[in-house]
């Protein structure tokens, strides 16, 4: 385990379903609605009160899709057995590399931009496996979450986003809500710059996902289940 990484993810994590919303209800660049009520993002759910739980259980869900890598599982706990019984659950480890025992979160020359490019870029299997869950019917209501619900989160968010074509002045105001909860560690709207140059030299978002080895069809069925006309 690297050092301090226990304390790191305790204090990231505190308060259960930190950082939580619904993904949804805001207009794409051609006019139609993203679904509310279908796509949730949160950080750590344990350590949540009764309310909490209880609201949880309100929201349809049939999907949990946990980001978090198998070390913060193993030192946060899995909360989703006890919490959501009846909930299928996906583990898409983002990052499991990084949390290896001679690696230091602190070691990287990266900036916060430059890190989500490689977070995207290093595991774009991983987020195909991502996105694919929102191309199957059957899978809503989704909720995706990390440990603090704004980096591995936030990036799926944009991801998701810029596959439904919302535009980016309100993708942003999405990610920057996080701030909210992060006070003490804000993000501004240029972190995600590096990231968008990224989408914009493959030649924008399909040929980018087409790279990463999501099939058109696939992207289609993400749009069609999740974007309605006014």
């Amino acid at each position: 385990m690297i050092k301090g990484l226990r304390e790191f993810l305790v204090s990231a994590s505190r308060g259960g379903g930190r950082n939580f919303r619904v993904v949804g209800g805001c207009e794409t660049a051609d006019g139609r609605l993203v679904a509310r009520g279908h796509v949730f993002r949160s950080g750590h759910l344990g350590e949540i009160g009764e309310d909490t739980r209880a609201e949880l259980g309100q929201l349809g869900l049939r999907t949990v899709v946990t980001l978090q890598t198998r070390q913060e599982i193993d030192i946060l706990g899995d909360p989703l057995p006890e919490l959501l019984p009846d909930v299928r659950w996906e583990h898409i480890p983002i990052g499991d590399r990084w949390f290896q025992d001679d690696v230091s979160l602190s070691d990287t020359s990266y900036s916060q931009g430059e890190f989500y490019v490689r977070m995207v870029v290093d595991h774009a299997d991983l987020w195909v496996k991502f996105l694919r869950i929102f191309a199957d019917r059957d899978r809503f209501s989704i909720l995706y979450h990390c440990t603090a619900g704004r980096d591995r989160t936030g990036v799926a968010t944009v991801l998701l986003l810029e596959t439904l074509g919302v535009p980016r002045p309100t993708i942003v105001e999405d990610y920057l809500r996080s701030n909210d909860a992060f006070a003490e560690s804000v993000q501004e709207a240029t972190v995600l710059d590096p990231l968008f140059s990224r989408i914009d030299a493959a030649g924008g978002i399909d040929p980018f996902l087409d790279r990463m080895g999501l099939a058109a069809a696939e992207v289609a069925a993400v749009r069609a289940n999740l974007l309605a006309d006014r």
